[in-house]
């Protein structure tokens, strides 16, 4: 699989804090995701490869759809920033403590625990969130830390989409604003029309 662009669906603050620090943030699964059928299959792992400490952060590597939208960027602030994949590809190579991989969807008749490999436990997961496309990075090792930061350049965003939910007015102002901080940005920020796409919509009313 070639993988072309990495989206990572987020809110507007942390997209500010992504353009300013310049920085990728992995945090601790155990305390900030909702879904146990990944934190607890997270901590079995951390259990038996004797992991201390396991940071996450998680892409998609296909086109925006609605359940990206509701699930990880809803509401007015939500955002979506496409990285190019192949820049932070070469980023991440440099860090040896860094594993990423394609997250593969897995049935659970499917699950056999003798033939489980352990080290592809933190990138399974069950078959309905098979939509999320998702490409995880892990970064795990015998550290203090509370989180972990991986450096960037900004020449490695593709694209900013914001959610059709803001308002179109705010829109404009949060975009001249970007713009005129971090002029890179230029051209490269949309709204998206997932929503109402006017294109779409006139094809019918055109019959």
């Amino acid at each position: 699989m070639t993988i072309k662009r990495l989206n990572r669906y987020t809110s507007l603050p942390v997209l500010l804090d992504v353009l300013e620090r310049k920085r990728l943030v992995l945090i601790d699964p155990l305390k900030t995701w909702d879904d146990k059928n990944d934190t607890l299959i997270i901590e079995a792992y951390k259990e038996k490869a004797n992991v201390k400490k396991l940071f996450a952060l998680c892409f998609s590597y296909e086109s925006e759809t609605i359940h990206h939208w509701k699930t990880y960027a809803n509401g007015s602030s939500g955002c979506c920033i496409e990285f190019e994949a192949s820049k932070l590809f070469e980023i991440f190579r440099g860090i040896p403590a860094l594993v990423h991989k394609v997250v593969h969807y897995e049935k659970i008749n499917n699950i056999l625990p003798e033939l489980i490999k352990i080290e592809q436990i933190p990138f399974t997961k069950r078959e309905p969130y098979t939509t999320e496309n998702e490409y995880r990075l892990i970064w795990q090792g015998d550290s203090d830390l509370e989180y972990f930061e991986i450096d960037i350049m900004l020449d490695s965003i593709n694209r900013i989409t914001f959610s059709q939910q803001m308002p179109e007015l705010v829109f404009e102002s949060v975009k001249s604003l970007l713009i005129k901080n971090y002029p890179i940005l230029n051209t490269r920020i949309n709204r998206s029309t997932i929503y109402e796409n006017k294109t779409w919509v006139k094809k019918f009313k055109s019959l």
